[in-house]
């Protein structure tokens, strides 16, 4: 086979995608007039063209023949197929958000629940506040008391036993029935008995 001969076909079908080893068998085969020492650039130039065509056509013919085989996917299949690879697109999107989304939930969540329970404990003091007020608890007495009062007890069934409390033990002035006012001590000395004689243990 004439080499230059050769290098002329590759380089006329270099865009088409044929491989090496087609090209050298349909040079060897209808290259056989030009001799393996030729220099007869006209002959070889006139040859390789027309290998270069005959290539090109067989290639045509064989991509004909695999549509036909494999015949190309109608619109409906088309339009199936862009759906799924939309999906699976839109799955890895998700698998991949869900870890970031996942945490930020979770930091949130964390944070509504915080939010929650302050605002909880602060509505429960108001209303620790309001049903001393309404009971009249002495002033020094209700931060102490409001402390023992547990965060399942009902708040106006706690405030009226200390304050029934305090009137059994006489250190409600309102109902002590204008006997002698007691001292401080004796009045520390009683709200401390009575804070532990009410307090959670």
């Amino acid at each position: 086979m004439n080499k230059k001969l050769f290098e002329k076909v590759k380089g006329l079908c270099k865009d088409t995608g044929l491989s090496e080893k087609y090209l050298k068998a349909i040079t060897e085969k209808m290259g056989g007039s030009i001799e393996d020492d030729s220099t007869d650039d006209e002959a070889i130039e006139s040859t390789a063209n027309l290998i270069a065509e005959v290539a090109k056509e067989s290639q045509g013919e064989a991509t004909r023949w695999a549509n036909k085989k494999n015949p190309p996917p109608t619109e409906e299949e088309e339009e199936e197929d862009s759906k799924r690879q939309e999906e699976e697109s839109k799955r890895k999107g998700k698998v991949a958000l869900d870890e970031a989304t996942e945490k930020r939930l979770k930091e949130m969540e964390e944070k509504i629940a915080n939010y929650e329970a302050k605002e909880s404990k602060e509505a429960r003091a108001k209303e620790v506040v309001k049903a001393m007020e309404k009971h009249k608890i002495p002033a020094y007495l209700r931060d102490r008391l409001a402390k023992s009062i547990s965060d399942d007890e009902d708040i106006e069934d706690a405030v009226s036993a200390y304050k029934q409390e305090l009137i059994t033990n006489g250190l409600d002035d309102e109902h002590s029935g204008g006997s002698k006012a007691a001292s401080e001590k004796q009045i520390d000395e009683a709200a401390d008995s009575l804070l532990e004689s009410i307090t959670v243990k």
